[in-house]
């Protein structure tokens, strides 16, 4: 979603942008310790579970 830019976040979203910046992934799974506001971006993840892109 995030590469094909489907996905639109607004600046007010600050700490959801600062997640998504700073994700990191060891092997296609999220490393939290890692990673700014995982709450965040889980919710995110969760939320975009439901939509196929091809």
């Amino acid at each position: 979603m995030v590469n094909k830019e489907y996905l639109a976040v607004l600046e007010k979203h600050d700490k959801l942008i600062s997640s998504l910046r700073t994700v990191q992934a060891n092997e296609y799974s999220l490393d939290k310790e890692q990673t700014s506001y995982d709450d965040l971006l889980d919710a995110l993840r969760s939320s975009l579970k439901g939509y196929q892109i091809e």
